[in-house]
């Protein structure tokens, strides 16, 4: 028995920084076999949803060097996951509150928690930010290391994090 889809910002956000990290990955021929690849990793979604997503994130279908037709991201880099489109700081605000869970300082480093899939999604958007200044970024799965230069610029990147994704829940 199939989970049911749900609709909510935040999973929708997720499922789709999935499919484009399986995209951008491995050469996926048709809806089909992206379906199985999401129900694999437990993502169960309709074919309706997978077409909205793949238009939403401007996925075409590419023709590879042997002849065969797989999806492509389009215009973004084949190797970006993020897929921010213009990293603005508007689209920061929207996409911290569909994705933060959690945002904690250790020292001059920021740990953030994201729902599965994720976490790349949202670091794409906070290395193309204007607003923070970080030595560097790791993103894993449903987690983003950051390392700030102070303990000071860790707190506030938190801070300002969280207050974002608050002002924007409570629109």
């Amino acid at each position: 028995m199939s989970a049911p889809t749900t609709s909510s910002p935040r999973t929708k956000t997720a499922r789709r920084a999935r499919i484009a990290a399986i995209i951008a990955t491995r050469p996926i021929g048709s809806q089909e076999e992206l379906g199985h690849e999401l129900a694999a990793e437990g993502i169960h979604v309709t074919q309706a949803t997978l077409s909205r997503d793949l238009d939403a994130l401007g996925a075409i279908k590419t023709i590879d060097d042997d002849g065969r037709l797989h999806y492509g991201l389009g215009d973004t880099s084949p190797a970006d996951t993020s897929i921010p489109v213009h990293g603005s700081d508007a689209a920061l605000a929207r996409v911290t509150a569909e994705l933060l869970v959690r945002a904690e300082a250790a020292g001059n480093i920021v740990v953030i928690h994201t729902p599965p899939g994720a976490a790349q999604f949202l670091a794409g958007h906070l290395d193309r930010s204007t607003t923070f200044a970080p030595v560097g970024s790791v993103a894993g799965d449903d987690t983003i290391i950051i390392v700030m230069r102070t303990s000071q610029d860790a707190a506030d990147l938190c801070t300002t994090l969280l207050r974002l994704a608050e002002q924007r829940r409570a629109q």
